[in-house]
C-alpha cells in the first residue's frame, strides 16, 4: 500500500484505514462530510471566525471514497 503512495497513486477507503493514518489520532473527528461538518458546528466556538466549514476531504483517497476529517493534516499523514 505503500508504495502505492509512493508513486502518487490513490488507495480505496479499506486499504487507507488499514494504514494507521495519522487522522486517527490527530484528526480529532472523521466520518462523511454531513458528520464532519455537524461536529464542526456543535463546536463551533473552538474554531477561528475565519473557518467557513468542517469536513476537511482525507488526503490519499480515491475521489469516489467520501471520508473527511476536522483537522486538515499537511505533512506525514501516514504512519
Amino acid at each position: 500500500m505503500l508504495e502505492v503512495l509512493r508513486e502518487k497513486g490513490k488507495l480505496s477507503a479499506g486499504e487507507y484505514v488499514h494504514c494507521r493514518v495519522r487522522y486517527f489520532c490527530d484528526g480529532a473527528v472523521f466520518g462523511s462530510r454531513d458528520f464532519v461538518d455537524g461536529m464542526f458546528e456543535a463546536h463551533r466556538k473552538r474554531f477561528g471566525g475565519k473557518r467557513k466549514s468542517g469536513a476537511r476531504r482525507l488526503k490519499g483517497l480515491r475521489k469516489e471514497d467520501e471520508l473527511f476529517a476536522l483537522r486538515d493534516l499537511q505533512l506525514d499523514v501516514f504512519g
